[in-house]
């Protein structure tokens, strides 16, 4: 085996994410440099003034990192010999469908019902790294629940990160999932802006519409970008916004590090974990 040819590759590809992450910070204002025009007790008023109702928010900033993750579907191998429940196995495009041969009894009463769910997906015999996923309920419906997976650096907001368990006639019958693999971070730790910033850039961007309400803020590590085999993630503030006349919940996501809005996020497209993998 060629080793200094390896190391030349890793060498190339270290390169050109640190490139990218460069031009990708610095190519654009920060949001703390738009904090010197506007404070975010004017953004306040004026999103009261637009009927836009908010939760409480906090401004207290964080941190967080760049982090990469290989694109390596060896883990469906790994959870097909794991999973140890009589069912149909089946694995494309890195993702893992599971259909029971037994459909799985869960209660009937609402809190023991997730109780038992939880209980299903815990079990390495029914799911692999299940205890890695954390319930979002605003991805979720009846018989139809979501899970996102979490890392020791925070939540992955990430149709790439996802469990989606099917529920009929109270009867787990089936799951599908998505796996990101050891994720590592690719730069130093730097400070993250504070979720009132966060929906404050969403106002100043144009992208908190009248007469709306902001229904949550969660803090969690959305995918950037795929480059050279590795998906990079970074942390941003997933913000959902309820229109006050249709009750219609889109997703925005704003970036934690410099405010900058990432496009094309909306409630519909996190839930199609069977047709994306963004």
């Amino acid at each position: 085996m060629d080793f200094k040819r390896i190391e030349w590759i890793f060498l190339v590809v270290f390169i050109g994410i640190n490139i990218f992450l460069g031009i990708e910070i610095f190519q654009t204002p920060t949001l703390l440099s738009n904090s010197h025009t506007t404070t975010p007790t004017d953004l306040t008023s004026e999103m009261a003034n637009d009927n836009i109702s908010l939760p409480k928010l906090s401004d207290q900033q964080g941190d967080g990192y760049y982090l990469a993750a290989k694109v390596n579907n060896d883990w469906t191998n790994k959870a097909n010999k794991q999973i140890s429940v009589d069912a149909d196995v089946s694995t494309s495009d890195g993702m893992l469908t599971v259909i029971l041969d037994h459909p799985v009894t869960i209660s009937h009463k609402a809190d023991k019902m997730m109780k038992d769910i939880e209980k299903f997906k815990d079990n390495p015999k029914n799911v692999y790294h299940g205890s890695d996923y954390s319930f979002v309920p605003e991805l979720s419906s009846t018989g139809e629940y979501s899970f996102a997976q979490k890392n020791s650096y925070g939540e992955i907001f990430s149709t790439a990160a996802r469990l989606h368990i099917t529920v009929k006639d109270h009867q787990i019958v089936s799951y599908t999932q998505r796996y990101v693999g050891n994720a590592t971070p690719v730069r130093e730790r730097q400070t993250t802006i504070s979720e009132k910033a966060a929906v404050g850039s969403l106002y100043t961007y144009s992208e908190l519409p009248n007469d709306s309400k902001v229904v949550w803020v969660h803090f969690a590590y959305s995918k950037l970008i795929e480059v050279r085999g590795s998906r990079i993630f970074l942390p941003t503030w997933v913000v959902a916004i309820q229109n006050n006349n249709t009750k219609t919940v889109t997703i925005k996501r704003v970036n934690a590090f410099n405010g900058n809005i990432l496009q094309n996020n909306t409630i519909s497209e996190d839930k199609e974990d069977n047709k994306s993998n963004d």
